[in-house]
């Protein structure tokens, strides 16, 4: 058991770079190592990770987190071994002699957190073989994937109450950063949480702005280019409906010189996986995907997230929209939507055979309807919906509210053209892409730590943003450290990144 507080600050410090706790992980990170079980809700960009992993680190032991994502498994125990964390995980992308070689490292105490699926983790023979290991506690991450009611029910996180009952002494921590207060009480129902320190922060995500649109088909072409053409900087996500429109959009885009990829469930792994990283890095600036995108995705520096459509349910839009922003500046979050996708959500609610789910899914139609058709504060309609009741009527950032992104502020120009016709040769388009980034920053020496840093990212077969974040990147410019000591006062760099990347940066900033 960690005593003293100030342990707490030095490990932040030491590994992750910072000098201070975001709100309320102070207090959850010691619930956790004083031995309770927790229940938190975080939302998205408010830092729950680090609520898991530093007091994993603290207690010493194995910390087991239950994921539901390859590639968020991967990216975060990249992350912790790059600021010199143990981490491993094992999944179905590992061939049958890694896992044994994690297994057996597990066994002997090697690591700090221990990523695993929820199938896995409650298979027989994993059961026994986690009974071997100095578990710490469980930390269960998307844990409103266990409730029927929530929007991303999976049959097999309901299984995870074996982890109580097979570790009845082992301290379980949930994580979710969208659950109703009806999704709350199953999760602690299911787990068998006993007496919970429980966490609710704010669902009020102020630096995002949300904007909804109905549009007409014909009007899609020109939005999509003012859009592309209105953000220059960061990386932008597209939500489409359908695995065709997914592709059929990423191709038009493509075609139009604009870098994009898709991403889909039904695409092989290798090239699914390589579309995101190619994304993350940043080569490509836009990714087109399904739902199946972004669960999980810890990449701070998006700017804008656009719904092609409606999505199924609030918390579902709530979800994929917070992934912009997440790095504490303005983003932009549009929803456009047809009347034809309420036809078609409605269509799909109908053919579901379970009458219980029917019911839940017209629910949640029935207010993600209401939502794009309200004419009150878009930032209250979501902290009622997951049963908060802000004090303030209007939130000064949605468009009923006041808010205009510009590229929306007035009628887009309507295309004749088919909606995702080939575009005319020499677009403008092409030309405005790149502008300079708008901030305190010089943007020569920022765009060289750009370039070395993708370079470090592909030599470490890493995404960029586990190097540095961009936010990080961006101090560097502004304090222009001269030494290791100064880098160390730079936020997000600690004494690994410090002894690994010291010296190239500062070549970089002192060249």
């Amino acid at each position: 058991m960690v005593q003293n507080s100030a342990i707490l600050d030095q490990l932040l410090k030491k590994h992750w770079g910072y000098s201070c706790f975001r709100p309320r992980q102070r207090e959850i990170i010691e619930s956790i190592l004083a031995g309770r079980d927790c229940a938190v809700v975080m939302p998205t960009g408010g830092g729950k990770s680090l609520c898991y992993q530093l007091p994993a680190v603290a207690l010493g032991g194995t910390a087991v987190v239950v994921s539901p994502l390859i590639a968020l498994m991967r990216d975060q125990a990249a992350g912790l071994s790059e600021i010199g964390i143990s981490a491993a995980f094992i999944n179905s992308a590992l061939d049958v002699s890694t896992v044994r070689d994690v297994q057996r490292r597990a066994v002997e105490g090697e690591y700090r957190l221990l990523y695993l699926s929820p199938e896995r983790g409650v298979r027989a023979d994993t059961l026994d073989w986690l009974a071997r290991l100095p578990l710490s506690f469980f930390a269960i991450d998307e844990a409103h994937c266990i409730s029927e009611w929530g929007h991303e029910f999976r049959p097999e996180y309901r299984q995870l109450r074996l982890l109580r009952e097979r570790f009845p002494d082992i301290p379980i921590a949930a994580f979710t950063a969208s659950a109703t207060r009806q999704v709350r009480h199953d999760m602690l129902a299911q787990l068998a949480l006993r007496d919970p320190a429980k966490f609710v922060m704010s669902f009020h995500r102020a630096n995002l702005r949300y904007v909804v649109r109905q549009y007409a088909e014909k009007e899609l072409q020109a939005l999509l280019l003012a859009a592309l053409e209105h953000y220059p900087e960061g990386n932008i996500i597209m939500y489409a409906p359908t695995i065709k429109r997914v592709e059929q959009t990423a191709s038009w885009l493509s075609s139009t010189g604009i870098p994009a990829v898709a991403y889909h469930g039904q695409m092989p792994n290798p090239t699914r996986e390589a579309n995101q990283e190619l994304w993350m890095s940043g080569e490509k600036r836009v990714l087109v995907g399904t739902l199946a995108f972004g669960l999980g995705i810890n990449y701070p520096g998006v700017r804008a997230v656009i719904h092609l459509s409606l999505p199924k349910s609030l918390e579902q839009y709530y979800q994929e929209a917070g992934r912009a922003g997440r790095d504490g500046d303005v983003a932009d979050c549009v929803l456009l939507w047809r009347r034809q996708d309420a036809g078609l959500l409605a269509h799909f609610i109908q053919e579901t055979q379970d009458s219980a789910e029917r019911e839940r899914a017209w629910m949640r139609y029935r207010i993600i309807r209401r939502f794009a058709e309200a004419t009150e504060c878009r930032h209250r309609q979501i902290c009622l919906h997951f049963g908060e009741t802000p004090k303030w009527e209007r939130c000064g950032a949605c468009d009923l509210c006041g808010v205009s992104v510009g590229w929306l502020a007035s009628e887009a120009p309507q295309s004749d053209s088919t909606p995702f016709a080939p575009p005319p040769q020499a677009s403008p388009m092409l030309r405005r892409m790149h502008v300079p980034f708008a901030g305190a920053v010089d943007e020569q020496l920022r765009t060289a730590l750009k370039k070395w840093r993708l370079e470090a990212a592909r030599a470490q077969s890493v995404p960029a943003f586990v190097i540095l974040h961009d936010s990080t990147l961006d101090a560097l410019c502004r304090h222009r450290p001269r030494s290791l000591a100064e880098l160390l006062e730079v936020p997000g760099i600690g004494e690994r990144k410090a002894e690994r990347f010291g010296k190239p940066i500062l070549d970089i900033l002192n060249g």
